[in-house]
C-alpha cells in the first residue's frame, strides 16, 4: 500500500471542554492529540502514522527538512464563552534550547462573535518589567494591555513573545505545531498553574503595532506557514509540478469540494481537507454559486536550519 498514490483526507475532530469553553483539534500530530483519518483509503489511520509511513510525500520536501516525521501544523477552533488566560508563546529558538520542542507562531481567523467580544495583543505603550509584574499581582493588567473589538473574517497573527488572550469569540488558529505555551496571568483564578516567572524573559514588552495582512488575499506569510484566503466562485484546478508543499484548505463561508482520482471531498464551513503534496492533480470548487476558503501551506525558506530567527513586532 505504501507505493499507492495519496489523495485528499479529512480527519475527525478532537474536542475537549475548557475553563473559558471548548476547544476542538481539527488537525494535530501532538502526541496527546493525533487526529484520525475518516475519508479516503487511509481511513483509520492517524496524522503521526501517516507521516510515518509517507514522510515528504505528505508535507513535501522543505516540511520535511524541518519539521521530520511530525506534521509541522495544527489546526484548532476555539470557542470562547468567558476569556482565555493571558498568555505568550516562544521561538523556536528559545523553545529549542530551554524545552527540545517547537515554538509557536500562530495566526487567530474570526469567525463569530459575542455581544462581549474582545481580543488583548501585547501592550498599549512601552511597559516596564516591574510594572507588569505588580499589575499581574494586583489584577490591573488589563489596563496595560491593548484590546480589539473583533469582526467575523479579520485575522490576527500571535508571534512569539506577544502576550494575547480573547473573550467571546470563536476563533479559528493556525498554528506551528506546538502546544508550548506560558500562562501569565488567569483574570483573578487561582485553579490554574501560572508560568510567569519562568516566561518572564520572554514577554515583548514594547507597544503593540498591528502589522496588517499582506493582502485580502494573503493572510500571513511565515517562514512557519503561508495562509491564503480564496473566495471561490468557480472551480480552481492545480496540476502536477506546480505545487512542493501540503496543502490544508479550511472552509469558512459556504461549502467546498476537491476532487482528485475520481473521487469528490465535500466539507462544510469549520471542516477542512488535507492534500498531500503527492497529490497535485485536484480541483477545487466551489459547492453552489460561493464559498470562502483559507488554504494553508508550507513555502521554501532561506535558512535551512531548523531553528528559526524570532519574529520581531
Amino acid at each position: 500500500m505504501e507505493n499507492k498514490k495519496l489523495s485528499p483526507l479529512k480527519f475527525l475532530p478532537d474536542a475537549a471542554e475548557m475553563p473559558w469553553g471548548k476547544v476542538e483539534y481539527m488537525l494535530a500530530d501532538l502526541g496527546f492529540v493525533d487526529s484520525v483519518a475518516i475519508e479516503g483509503w487511509l481511513k483509520g489511520n492517524t496524522l503521526s502514522d501517516i507521516m510515518q509511513t509517507y514522510l515528504e510525500r505528505v508535507v513535501g520536501e522543505t516540511a520535511f527538512e524541518w519539521y521530520g516525521t511530525q506534521f509541522p501544523v495544527l489546526v484548532k477552533k476555539l470557542d470562547v464563552k468567558g476569556r482565555t488566560s493571558l498568555h505568550i508563546n516562544p521561538d523556536d529558538e528559545t523553545a529549542e534550547q530551554r524545552y527540545d520542542a517547537f515554538g509557536k507562531t500562530a495566526l487567530w481567523y474570526v469567525t463569530s462573535v459575542g455581544p462581549k467580544a474582545k481580543i488583548f495583543l501585547g501592550f498599549k505603550r512601552p511597559v516596564g518589567a516591574d510594572e507588569f509584574y505588580r499589575a499581574c499581582a494586583d489584577g490591573s493588567v488589563e489596563d496595560l494591555l491593548y484590546s480589539v473589538t473583533p469582526r467575523v473574517g479579520e485575522s490576527y497573527l500571535i508571534t512569539p513573545g506577544l502576550v494575547h488572550a480573547a473573550a467571546d469569540v470563536t476563533l479559528l488558529e493556525v498554528a506551528e505545531c506546538s502546544e508550548l505555551w506560558f500562562r501569565l496571568h488567569d483574570w483573578g483564578s487561582q485553579e490554574r498553574e501560572m508560568h510567569l516567572e519562568e516566561a518572564f524573559d520572554l514577554i515583548n514588552f514594547d507597544q503593540y503595532h498591528r502589522v496588517p495582512a499582506p493582502s485580502r488575499e494573503l493572510l500571513a506569510a511565515e517562514d512557519q506557514f503561508t495562509i491564503g484566503q480564496i473566495h471561490l466562485t468557480a472551480p480552481l484546478e492545480s496540476h502536477a509540478g506546480i505545487e512542493e508543499t501540503f496543502l490544508i484548505y479550511i472552509c469558512v463561508g459556504g461549502a467546498a469540494t476537491i476532487k482528485a482520482d475520481g473521487e469528490t471531498f465535500r466539507f462544510d464551513a469549520g471542516e477542512l481537507v488535507l492534500v498531500p503534496a503527492e497529490c497535485a492533480d485536484f480541483v477545487l470548487a466551489p459547492e453552489g454559486d460561493a464559498a470562502v476558503v483559507l488554504e494553508v501551506r508550507m513555502d521554501p525558506r532561506a535558512n535551512n536550519d531548523i531553528v528559526s530567527e524570532p519574529v520581531e513586532e
